[in-house]
């Protein structure tokens, strides 16, 4: 199950690439994607809580008075709120899209003082930055100095501590905002807030209300740095790393063991050689074989399809060959495998979408040896990429399209004639399919063919134009109604008919039939001989 997940995933590589990422999200965050960033914490929130025992200085502590101020400071409470820079940048007053303000229910403010801050300077700054605020009803809005100012003249109507309740139309505030904030890099402070229950809650609980607003907008954000905020980034990042690592280090530790019961397993060697068209699909399944029959040994070697079958023909043991199509050797046993398309490709400089066949048989005659006697327009030397003569696709093309062979090497660089200058054509040879379409990506005005999985991956990265061939294009479902030449039927070929039981037997029967393997192929850009229902597909019996 867990190298099942890993296999989901990409393989070892893309998951390690994606623990370095998670890794690496929250330093991206921070110092990329939100680089402004300020933090705030309720530090304190509670009533002053001073009895006669702590503020009698010698005198009764039954004193009316005395009690009066302790009815008075019961119904008083603090705040503390620590506020800092937790980002890497500075942070501005021109940054607050919303100022950062703090309310506290219907408790009143009394009075506020900053404490902690890194300099009188910074201190004298956040203090004029202070801005208190009053309910919807109740508007004004004051400075440190007017809070003070009204405080001091709530104390002297006391007259001997016998508190009476606030005049009529007496200004109030409920909230403290800091207008205009600035904070440099590391820098914070804390600020104590003063509150009072308003009268008309005499009797009742004491409020705890704090009610933090503010929004640095694009510039950054504004977060609570409570410690019961269980769910942060760095924490999710680093759990889902975590996590990743723990799938990662399981499945590579831990040998593979065959858990899969719809998977005939059976223990030996076996070598799969041939087509270079078809072998890294067959590598893939080969490999999933092995994980869930780990008793079996499965080598894959792309040698091209005749020498593949031509090995197989030979007698050697433990051989299974890949072809594109089927070729006419005796002593050998065929079973149909998958459709292979393929497709003539040039390279985008030439500015065609289509093309005939009898152009394209032109073209690999000499006959046309510029791009303008095909199209018009500026010359453009056509130039072949071609395969060498132990290709399947080379053999598949020449018989299904050309109708002839095609002409002998003239250049090794595919773009003049330096093997052989009286050549009447530019004409070079690749290894494998893919290395010829990546020479054609290269080279302006060439041309040449490759399966359909080799020019998509090519496509990616090269500008490449797949042409149709008389202006017709494959169509699976019309099948060679739609007279497209250019396809056919990929081959798995054994000495005889393997047995059943026997280890060659099981793996040909699981690529040609098992679930796991059909996707692979139809991932691939295949289309397999033997449906999910396991019936014979009808077109792959048309070639």
């Amino acid at each position: 199950m867990l190298r099942s997940a890993l296999d989901f995933l990409g393989g070892p590589g893309p998951v390690l690439l994606a623990i370095g990422l998670l890794f690496a999200t929250p330093v991206i965050d921070r110092l990329f994607v939100r680089r402004k960033r300020l933090g705030f914490r309720v530090l304190y929130n509670s009533k002053i809580g001073l009895g006669p025992e702590q503020l009698h200085d010698g005198t009764d502590p039954n004193s009316p008075q005395l009690r009066e101020l302790v009815r008075v400071l019961d119904r008083m409470s603090i705040v503390v709120i620590r506020v800092r820079n937790t980002g890497s940048y500075d942070i501005d007053g021109e940054d607050f899209e919303k100022p950062l303000t703090f309310t506290f229910g219907d408790r009143v403010v009394w009075n506020a003082r900053v404490s902690e801050a890194g300099s009188e300077e910074m201190k004298a700054e956040i203090r004029r930055s202070l801005q208190f605020f009053g309910s919807e009803s109740n508007t004004v809005k004051a400075t440190l100095p007017t809070v003070r100012e009204r405080m001091a003249q709530r104390v002297a109507r006391w007259g001997g501590l016998a508190v009476a309740a606030d005049p009529p139309g007496e200004p109030v505030w409920h909230g403290v905002r800091l207008e205009k904030l600035t904070l440099r890099r590391k820098q914070k402070f804390k600020l104590l807030v003063v509150l009072r229950e308003p009268d008309s809650n005499r009797n009742g609980e004491l409020g705890k209300d704090v009610k933090v607003v503010g929004d640095l907008g694009g510039a950054g954000i504004v977060h609570d740095e409570r410690p019961e905020r269980l769910l942060t980034l760095p924490r999710l990042t680093g759990g889902l790393a975590a996590l990743l690592a723990a799938v990662l280090v399981l499945v590579l530790a831990w040998p593979p063991s065959s858990n899969d019961a719809t998977v005939a397993c059976a223990s030996g060697k076996l070598a799969v050689e041939g087509s270079s068209v078809f072998m890294p699909t067959m590598a893939t399944i080969a490999d999933q074989y092995e994980r869930a029959c780990p008793d079996a040994v499965i080598t894959t070697s792309a040698t091209g399809s005749i020498q593949g079958v031509r090995d197989v023909a030979g007698g050697e043991e433990g051989l299974v060959a890949l072809s594109d199509g089927k070729q006419e050797t005796q002593g050998v046993f065929a079973q149909q495998l998958a459709i292979v398309v393929y497709h003539v490709v040039v390279h985008g400089s030439v500015g065609l979408d289509t093309i005939s066949v009898a152009q394209l048989r032109g073209i690999y005659a000499g006959e046309y040896t510029d791009w303008s006697q095909l199209r018009g327009g500026a010359p453009l030397p056509i130039r072949i990429v071609g395969r060498g003569g132990e290709s399947g696709t080379r053999e598949l093309f020449e018989r299904r399209v050309l109708g002839t062979s095609e002409s002998a090497l003239s250049s090794n660089d595919c773009r003049v004639k330096d093997r052989a200058p009286e050549a009447p054509v530019i004409r070079c040879e690749r290894d494998e399919n893919a290395d010829v379409v990546r020479e054609i990506g290269a080279v302006e005005g060439a041309i040449g063919y490759a399966d359909a999985p080799s020019v998509a991956e090519a496509r990616k990265t090269n500008a490449l134009t797949a042409l149709s061939l008389d202006g017709k294009v494959f169509d699976a479902a019309a099948g060679v109604e739609a007279g497209y030449p250019f396809w056919t039927v990929e081959y798995l070929y054994t000495r005889s008919e393997p047995a059943a039981e026997s280890l060659m037997g099981r793996f040909v029967a699981y690529v040609r039939e098992h679930d796991d393997a059909r996707v692979r192929m139809k991932d691939a850009g295949y289309l397999p001989c033997v449906t999910a229902d396991g019936v014979p597909l009808d077109l792959c019996n048309l070639r």
